[in-house]
């Protein structure tokens, strides 16, 4: 199940331990490896939307909905 606070927790201990970025992206493709587990805890979107779910000095974490066409 996707959990909000232990992905940036997650991703705040990827950044400290590697600032090249790689340890960040496993840990956003472990993610949404399972979407039907995002979707269940950000929810089913409705419309296209650019939403700040973490924002830190080190890490900004955007839930990005694309629109129709």
């Amino acid at each position: 199940m996707f959990d909000l606070e232990q992905f940036v927790a997650d991703c705040r201990a990827a950044i400290a331990s590697d600032p090249s970025h790689v340890a960040t992206q496993e840990v956003v493709a472990r993610a949404v490896a399972d979407p039907g587990a995002v979707l269940a805890a950000l929810g089913e979107p409705r419309r296209a939307v650019l939403e700040k779910l973490y924002h830190a000095p080190d890490l900004t974490i955007l839930n990005v909905i694309w629109g129709a066409r």
